[in-house]
């Protein structure tokens, strides 16, 4: 498999989208560093979230989509 990590400017990230939308791609985030602090809060939210008010990621994909479009 091949990896291709990209820097997109700002102000054509909405072309990109449009244009990496035509191919089937995959996310993955990894290395992320997450405090000890930012732990807790996490597990705060887990802890306190209402599965009816989960989004699945496929629907999160799009918000964000639509959020780069304006």
């Amino acid at each position: 498999m091949t990896k291709i990590t990209l820097n997109i400017p700002d102000n054509e990230l909405t072309f990109f989208m449009k244009l990496i939308e035509k191919f089937n791609y995959e996310t993955v985030i990894n290395d992320v560093n997450v405090s000890e602090e930012m732990k807790v809060v996490l597990d705060e939210r887990r802890a306190t979230s209402r599965k009816e008010n989960f989004v699945p990621w496929e629907e999160a994909k799009k918000q964000i989509r639509l959020k780069t479009k304006k």
